[in-house]
């Protein structure tokens, strides 16, 4: 007995499970239900912010739009989204751990994500994440 609660707690805090929580993790702080309140959106915004480093910087591609961000600007942007949209669904489609250093670990995760205005108008698209996480913190840094 003992031997299979120690297997599980080897499994249950070995990096891939770890790494593939605290992912799992950020598309939920992303997704915003219909129904959420303000107060729970603005909490999602919190639990965004502290998976994320403060020194976080990364650029957005996406069709015609590209822009670079920091970690005040995610988080605004973040708070924004949340306060302004009906909808907005973060779903993982594909995760794969690319690799496992001693400091940090890199992955790329393919995300749907989805949204609708205040006036129901649906977007979707298929994006596709370079993640580098700080082993010690848990937290995103720049690539």
């Amino acid at each position: 007995m003992i031997a299979i609660v120690c297997g599980f707690l080897v499994w249950w805090y070995g990096d891939t499970q770890l790494l593939t929580r605290k992912t799992n993790e950020l598309a939920r702080s992303l997704s915003l239900e219909a129904g959420d309140r303000k107060v729970t959106r603005i909490s999602k915004n919190k639990n965004l912010s502290a998976l994320l480093a403060r020194d976080l910087s990364c650029s957005i591609k996406l069709d015609d739009y590209q822009s670079h961000y920091n970690y005040s600007q995610l988080v605004e942007a973040h708070l924004h989204i949340g306060l302004t949209y009906g909808f907005c669904s973060v779903q993982i489609s594909e995760l794969n751990i690319i690799s496992i250093a001693n400091e940090t670990a890199n992955i790329l995760a393919d995300f749907i994500i989805s949204t609708r205005n205040n006036d129901e108008s649906e977007n979707s698209k298929n994006v596709s994440v370079n993640l580098v996480w700080s082993k010690d913190e848990i937290k995103l840094r720049s690539p």
